[in-house]
């Protein structure tokens, strides 16, 4: 592939991508004063005539017909070397013969830059941006991820984004950029663009920005709030579709009535990263299970989050997600600072945990075999887990009679008793 055609696709993935966030009101600055132009000339008073810069962001001072800022991005897509500093000064060359004040200049690449880069581009207050292709992150989202990470998070996740940006060999599981401007290194492109925007800006500009600026301090929840009653209820509702009557769930059986429902297609494969457990694409419908993995109940458990993530409409936000240990950790999954993202995955984890053990029968089940026990509730759960040996006892005989029962693992039933009220678990327990 010829370099000018390999440019074209890098300027159209972020000129498209920056395109979208100002349409939908994600942008740093607020979409009604924001304009994006992508082959766009700049008059020179050097050359005598325009300069064509790959992608432009005009921003505008409510009222003025004139932009106050100018946002200029090169595009650089090399896939075998690092972006040199020669390539960022001649690039602000051509910036700088753009007549008019405050312009930024950014230099946006698919590759980590050399290291003279940084000092230049600081010195020169220019914007480093590096471009991961989303197809290949875990969750790959209708939005962009960096622009949905909250502050808080991107500050202090900022030695991530500096790796990305100097290694050539980092790839980033989550974000599609890595930015660095005025001395921080960030993954969010709303701490990005506002720090580019504002330096070395006068006091009286300063003040005029804050009606320039989005109001948006958090990102609005996307996904549906649904409560855990209302997940139980899908889930039982799936399982009646079955006629399921007790005992381990036959997700075979499930997931040939969801491939004549929804054509969904379940592929048990060894093709997968190893640190993969499964994966769900949504165009084609597709669930793949990582058939390297020995342990099953962690393979089932894999599987009915996939299945989560179908019967919970998730393909409204994402179009495909790769899931790990991480992702199925039931209390806390992998926060990535979005919180989006942290909402599908707990709802797929108390979809997976509802489906496997399902309240009408566990429910029943758990009752007989406290019955049977005499276990009494004292005021503190029907069971107490703590470290005294009798409490202990109960619950592994309570949970392994589960655990046979419903092919599933033991931190499974533990937080599924939990999330029911039967089990409550002292703060410093050992007990898994």
């Amino acid at each position: 592939m010829d370099t000018t055609k390999k440019g074209d696709e890098l300027e159209d993935k972020i000129y498209e991508l920056f395109r979208d966030d100002i349409l939908n009101d994600r942008f740093w600055a607020k979409k009604e004063l924001c304009k994006i132009y992508q082959k766009k000339g700049y008059f020179s008073a050097d050359r005598k005539k325009d300069i064509i810069f790959d992608v432009a962001i005009e921003i505008y001072l409510p009222g003025q017909s004139t932009y106050s800022s100018l946002i200029l991005i090169e595009c650089k897509n090399y896939s075998k070397k690092r972006v040199p500093v020669g390539d960022i000064e001649s690039f602000l060359m051509k910036a700088h013969q753009v007549s008019g004040g405050n312009i930024k200049a950014i230099v946006a690449s698919n590759n980590a830059f050399q290291e003279g880069t940084f000092n230049f581009a600081e010195s020169k207050n220019i914007g480093l941006l590096r471009y991961f292709d989303r197809t290949n992150h875990d969750w790959v989202l209708t939005r962009s991820p960096s622009s949905l990470i909250s502050s808080n998070y991107a500050l202090n996740e900022w030695s991530i984004a500096r790796n990305g940006l100097h290694s050539e060999s980092h790839s980033s599981k989550y974000f599609d950029f890595y930015g660095y401007v005025d001395k921080n290194y960030t993954n969010s492109l709303r701490i990005f663009f506002s720090s580019l925007v504002k330096k070395n800006q006068s006091e009286e500009y300063l003040k005029s920005l804050v009606q320039v600026e989005s109001t948006r301090t958090n990102d609005p929840w996307i996904v549906k709030y649904l409560e855990l009653e209302e997940i139980e209820s899908q889930c039982e509702s799936l399982l009646n579709s079955i006629a399921y009557d007790g005992g381990i769930v036959p997700l075979d059986e499930l997931c040939l009535y969801l491939k004549e429902k929804h054509d969904l297609n379940v592929i048990h494969t060894d093709s997968l990263q190893k640190d993969v457990l499964g994966q769900i694409t949504f165009s084609p419908l597709e669930i793949q299970i990582n058939s390297n993995h020995e342990n099953e109940s962690r393979k089932r458990f894999t599987l009915a989050h996939e299945i989560g993530h179908l019967i919970l409409g998730h393909s409204a936000y994402m179009t495909s997600e790769k899931c790990h240990q991480s992702s199925i950790d039931l209390d806390e999954p992998e926060d990535i600072g979005i919180r989006d993202v942290m909402r599908m995955e707990w709802q797929a984890n108390q979809f997976a945990s509802c489906l496997l053990l399902p309240k009408s029968k566990v429910a029943p089940d758990f009752i007989s075999l406290v019955s049977g026990m005499g276990i009494i509730n004292r005021g503190y759960g029907v069971l107490y887990v703590d470290d005294q040996p009798c409490n202990l006892d109960a619950y592994f005989k309570i949970s392994n009679v589960l655990i046979n029962k419903y092919k599933v693992s033991r931190s499974v039933v533990k937080i599924r008793l939990s999330k029911l009220g039967y089990l409550n678990k002292t703060s410093g327990t050992g007990t898994p």
